[in-house]
C-alpha cells in the first residue's frame, strides 16, 4: 500500500479536531496513521493540546476559560474522546518502537518562534494562555509566537503579531481562538472562533497564506482582510483579493477588494460592500443623569445605558453590524466586567436582544458588540444597555465625551 502523503492538503490530522470528516477523509486518515509513524505522533499530540486547550486555568481567578459554548464544543470534546479510542486501537503501532510515544515527544526541540507579539492587551486578572507540545504558557508583550502554538484570548483582551522578517501582521479581538502554524515554509493559521484582521505582505505564489476556520478557508498572496468566525465564516477584503473556499457550499471565488463573502451563500457568494459609520444622535442613562458626559449601567444601583441610531439613510442590506463603546472610569475603576446585553426598543415597549458580551474591558479600551442586523430597520433605532446582576458596573463615553459611541455598518448598497 502506497503510503499517503500528510502534507497534502486537506491537513486531515488537523481538520480531524475542527471538524466532521466525511467517511471517505476518515478511512484517508485512518489509512494514514496506519502507515506513518511521524503522522500518528502529531495525532498523539494535536489530541493531547486540544484536550489542555479546552481545560486552561486561569491560576489568579481559578477559572476554566469557556472557549465555546455552544454544540460545537460538543462535537469538539466527541472528536477528541474519538481520537483517545482510534490512538488506543492503534496501541501496537504506536509502540512497536524501542522508544515510546512519551520519550519521542519530549525529545523534540522547542517550536521555533514565527512571529513576534507588537499590541498586547490584558486585565488584571486575565491572561492571554498558549498551549503547545504539551506545555502552557502566558503571552506577555516582548512574547514570541512559536510554530503550533494554540492561543486562547479572553473577551476584553487584545493581541497582535507581526511573522519574524516581513511585515506580515494579524491583530485578534478578544474571544478568538487561533492555532498558528507553518506547514512547508507556508503560513496557517487556524480560527476556530472569533474576529481576525490581516496585512499579508506578498507571499510566494507556491506557498500561500491560509487561514482555515470551521466551514471555510482563505488563501491569501498579499492583502487586507477581515475573517470572522463562529457558526458560519464572513470575509472582507478591503485591500488586494484572496481566494474564499466554502465548506458549507463548495464554492471557491475570488473575493476582491471592497467585497464581502459568506460560507453559507448560494448563488451570490460575493457582494460589494461599503462601510457606514453612524454616530449615535442620543445618548443617556436611564435612572442616572448627574454625568451626561457618561453613560452609566449598574445592575445594582438599576442604572440602564441608553443610545438611538437614526439608520434613515442606510439603503440596502446590512450585513454586518457592530456597537464600538470606549470604556471611561468612574473613580479609580479599571473599567468594568460581567454580562451586558443590548436590547433594541420597539413601538410597543417591547425588547428584543440584539447583542451579547460577557467578559471585562480595561478603560480607554474600546468595548465591541456584534448585533444581529435583522433585528435593524430603517429611521431611528433605540437601544438599552443592561448590565446582569453580578457584574461589576461599566461607564461609557457619551455623545458628549471623549469618544461617541459609534454603530459600524457593511451595508450592500441597493439590496
Amino acid at each position: 500500500m502506497n503510503q499517503l502523503d500528510s502534507s497534502k492538503e486537506p491537513d486531515l490530522i488537523s481538520e480531524y479536531f475542527l471538524r466532521d470528516l466525511s467517511p471517505e477523509e476518515l478511512q484517508q486518515l485512518q489509512t494514514l496513521l496506519a502507515s506513518d509513524p511521524n503522522a500518528r505522533i502529531q495525532f498523539v499530540e494535536l489530541g493531547r493540546d486540544e484536550w489542555l486547550l479546552h481545560h486552561v486555568h486561569h491560576q489568579e481567578s481559578h477559572k476554566i476559560i469557556s472557549l465555546n459554548p455552544r454544540s460545537n464544543r460538543r462535537r469538539r470534546i466527541r472528536a477528541i474522546a474519538a481520537a483517545a479510542a482510534l490512538v488506543v486501537t492503534l496501541g501496537t503501532l504506536l509502540y512497536s518502537k524501542s522508544a515510546t510515544i512519551t520519550e519521542m515527544i519530549a525529545s523534540k526541540p522547542s517550536a521555533p518562534a514565527i512571529a513576534s507579539v507588537t499590541d498586547f492587551f490584558v486585565l488584571e486578572g486575565e491572561a492571554i494562555s498558549v498551549v503547545n507540545d504539551g506545555h502552557v504558557r502566558k503571552l506577555n508583550a516582548v512574547s514570541k509566537i512559536r510554530e503550533g502554538d494554540r492561543v486562547v484570548i479572553p473577551p476584553g483582551c487584545q493581541l497582535s503579531f507581526q511573522y519574524l522578517e516581513e511585515e506580515t501582521e494579524i491583530s485578534l479581538d478578544g474571544g478568538a481562538l487561533v492555532h498558528i502554524a507553518e506547514h512547508q515554509g507556508a503560513k496557517r493559521i487556524r480560527l476556530d472562533r472569533g474576529w481576525l484582521m490581516a496585512d499579508v505582505a506578498k507571499q510566494p505564489k507556491d506557498k500561500p497564506m491560509r487561514v482555515m476556520t470551521r466551514d471555510a478557508e482563505v488563501v491569501v498572496l498579499g492583502t487586507s482582510f477581515e475573517v470572522f468566525a463562529e457558526q458560519i465564516t464572513r470575509l472582507s477584503v478591503t485591500e488586494g483579493a484572496v481566494r474564499f473556499n466554502s465548506k458549507h457550499t463548495g464554492h471557491s471565488v475570488v473575493v476582491k477588494s471592497g467585497f464581502f463573502a459568506d460560507s453559507t451563500e448560494g448563488p451570490e457568494p460575493t457582494v460589494p460592500f461599503s462601510m457606514v459609520h453612524l454616530l449615535a444622535v442620543e445618548t443617556g442613562s436611564m435612572h442616572h443623569q448627574k454625568h451626561l458626559r457618561m453613560i452609566a449601567v449598574d445592575p445594582v444601583r438599576n442604572f440602564e445605558g441608553m443610545l438611538k441610531f437614526d439608520l434613515s439613510k442606510v439603503h440596502g442590506k446590512i450585513l454586518e453590524a457592530r456597537l464600538r463603546l470606549r470604556v471611561m472610569a468612574q473613580g479609580n475603576d479599571y473599567g468594568g466586567r460581567g454580562d451586558l446585553r443590548l436590547f433594541r426598543t420597539m413601538e410597543n415597549d417591547a425588547r428584543a436582544e440584539v447583542a451579547h458580551f460577557s467578559g471585562g474591558v480595561g478603560k480607554n479600551k474600546d468595548l465591541i458588540m456584534d448585533l444581529n442586523p435583522e433585528l435593524l430597520t430603517s429611521g431611528i433605532n433605540r437601544f438599552e444597555l443592561t448590565l446582569d446582576e453580578g457584574g461589576n458596573d461599566f461607564w461609557f463615553s457619551a455623545s458628549d465625551g471623549p469618544v461617541a459611541p459609534v454603530l459600524e455598518l457593511k451595508v450592500v448598497e441597493g439590496k
